[in-house]
């Protein structure tokens, strides 16, 4: 059973990077016709379906052993990932994205059941097609907690949605991931309250409220209204050495050591595999403080949250550690989690902010001193002085700051 669950890992794999190279393909063919004929081409007229539908064609017949609804759930998550990246690809700040044979095995929420068995909570999965003699798969569910019995019981119910299911391997396990859903009670806030992010490194995120009605900045607490980045900081450092240990290791391997045979790919498994963990890392410090964001503005009775737009700042950034850390997908995770609450978001341009004094609006570069002191903003004109993380968050929160800037050039 478990060669036939990596089978189907191996046939997802592939018919996901059949799938997104045909809606890459097919982004480039609606340009070309466009610029030929002023309009975008209809799919209907060309295929007689939606391309969607195209590509599900070919995906069903590369896993032609697969319930059909599950090559649609299959397509459905390729395709959103395509329409994420999309923007980003065509401007060349990200390659199109290519599926490891270790990918999820994606399940529609119609095609498994949750039982109460005999040993237990179990899960009917419904993989396979009618060409096949085995049609479903029993999972028995064992390491349940009150809280986990508590959700299946709810999605048993009805009281949670059930939604699609993912089963992965980890550690010589075969894992379930069910996704559900629940509906909130959404809080009314006050769209003239926002709340400014800054986004560094020695302070992962800096938050500071204007209240555009009183048109003044709250007084917050730097325990509150600032994340370190000391937990981002000390990662990286463990990662650099870990990572030029392994190097030195992969050197020097010996035959006896199981390394050497295959030259170069065998070597390097061990860094790939501390690549994923990278990756894991990224994704949970991520989630993690963009919570914490939402729970500030709720918290605050902040409907509005401005940052800088940092979309293309990997570009700009040759530290592998920050590319792979990604301000950007920090920034989209607090943009989806915003929306979920009622809450508006504003991306600005950073150019500035950094500079531009909080208290008087001058803008110099002899207010911020980067390379000796790199926390420490004092304005030559006022005198103001703050720590420049809280001066940046001030600025950024403000309502037209990038047009207050202009204006603020302008005069200088």
């Amino acid at each position: 059973m478990d060669k036939t669950l990596r089978d189907i890992q191996h046939l997802t794999c592939k018919a996901s990077n059949k799938a997104m190279q045909m809606y890459y393909m097919w982004e480039y063919e609606k340009l070309k016709y466009k610029n030929k004929y002023g309009e975008y081409p209809n799919e209907k007229e060309m295929y007689g379906k939606t391309y969607r539908n195209v590509v599900e064609a070919e995906m069903k017949s590369i896993m032609n052993t697969f319930n059909t609804s599950n090559v649609g759930q299959t397509n459905a998550f390729v395709m959103k990932k395509w329409n994420n990246d999309k923007k980003d690809i065509l401007n060349y700040r990200k390659s199109v994205a290519n599926f490891k044979l270790d990918m999820p095995i994606y399940l529609k929420n119609c095609s498994y059941k949750l039982l109460q068995g005999n040993n237990g909570y179990e899960i009917n999965c419904a993989i396979f097609n009618k060409s096949q003699d085995l049609k479903h798969l029993i999972f028995t569910i064992d390491k349940l907690d009150g809280n986990k019995k508590a959700t299946l019981n709810k999605i048993m119910s009805g009281t949670y949605k059930q939604g699609a299911l993912q089963i992965i391997k980890k550690k010589n396990k075969w894992c379930l991931l069910i996704s559900f859903g629940f509906e909130i009670d959404k809080k009314e806030l006050d769209i003239n309250r926002i709340v400014g992010v800054d986004v560094g490194i020695t302070n992962a995120l800096t938050m500071q409220i204007w209240d555009n009605k009183l048109q003044e900045w709250d007084r917050l607490s730097w325990r509150n209204c600032v994340l370190d980045g000391k937990e981002l900081i000390h990662y990286r450092q463990k990662i650099m050495a870990r990572r030029i240990a392994l190097l030195k290791n992969s050197k020097v391997a010996q035959e006896n050591t199981g390394k050497a045979g295959h030259g170069r790919t065998k070597r390097i498994e061990p860094i790939n595999h501390m690549s994923d963990k990278v990756k894991n890392f990224r994704d949970t410090f991520n989630h993690k403080y963009s919570k914490y964001v939402i729970d500030f503005a709720i918290r605050n009775n902040c409907g509005n949250i401005q940052m800088e737009d940092l979309s293309g700042f990997g570009e700009s950034v040759s530290e592998t550690l920050l590319k792979n850390w990604s301000y950007y997908d920090l920034q989209q995770k607090i943009k989806y989690k915003a929306e979920e609450n009622n809450i508006e978001i504003n991306f600005i341009n950073p150019k500035y902010t950094s500079l531009r004094c909080s208290s008087c609006g001058c803008i110099d570069k002899e207010n911020r001193d980067c390379k000796k002191a790199q926390a420490k903003f004092e304005c030559v004109i006022c005198g103001h002085k703050e720590n420049a993380d809280i001066n940046a968050a001030k600025n950024i929160c403000l309502p037209n700051i990038e047009q207050i800037i202009k204006e603020q050039l302008k005069t200088k």
